[in-house]
């Protein structure tokens, strides 16, 4: 099956509301006379906060492929095998959980008290409706819920298939590593945003 990859529509949509804000504040100074005579200072500080976002917001997701899952956090990726996922849940965001680690997924938080009042409405409105007493952060409308789903859908198709083996969970690393690029696109971003405000 195909790798599939979830990102939070909640995050893209502000990551990208915040994008065109940093854009227009960038155009609006350039075009001002009383700061035309610095325009690379005003590039640096727009580029280093549009990395910021970038950063933050919009490079976290959650990925799965017949081998596991990979949760790529802001600073941290994890790999996880499927036989070493012991259990999935969504108290307060996505959280995968292996023997002696729980590993939660900043790319699908659960939703706070007006999200989840908002998504109980929708779910119980809708045709599939079928458990109204369901966790807030497992309805189908919401972040948390659809990677959980997305998840859970891969993880139960291949073990009903006989390819992942049980009672090993115990003995399956699952690999944490630092996410170099994302690390180094934030440390940039900062650096430049400091500077353009130093400077000015």
């Amino acid at each position: 099956m195909p790798r599939q990859t979830f990102r939070s529509t909640f995050t893209r949509v502000l990551c990208g509301i915040v994008w065109a804000i940093i854009a227009a504040v960038a155009v609006g100074l350039l075009v001002t006379p009383a700061v035309t005579d610095a325009p690379a200072l005003i590039l640096l500080g727009a580029l280093g906060a549009a990395a910021l976002v970038g950063g933050v917001l919009w490079s976290p997701s959650v990925s799965v492929d017949d081998d596991g899952v990979q949760v790529d956090n802001i600073a941290l990726r994890y790999r996880v095998p499927w036989a070493a996922l012991v259990h999935v849940d969504t108290r307060y965001a996505l959280q995968l959980h292996t023997p002696g680690r729980r590993i939660a997924v900043t790319a699908a938080p659960a939703p706070g008290a007006a999200g989840s009042l908002r998504a109980a409405r929708a779910h119980r409105r809708s045709e599939e409706a079928a458990t109204p007493q369901i966790r807030p952060g497992e309805l189908p409308n919401t972040d948390s819920g659809r990677a959980a789903d997305m998840v859970r859908t891969r993880w139960h198709a291949l073990r009903d298939a006989g390819r992942i083996e049980a009672g090993i969970a115990e003995r399956t690393p699952v690999a944490v590593t630092a996410r170099v690029g994302n690390v180094v696109l934030l440390v940039l971003g900062a650096a430049g945003l400091i500077a353009a405000i130093a400077v000015a």
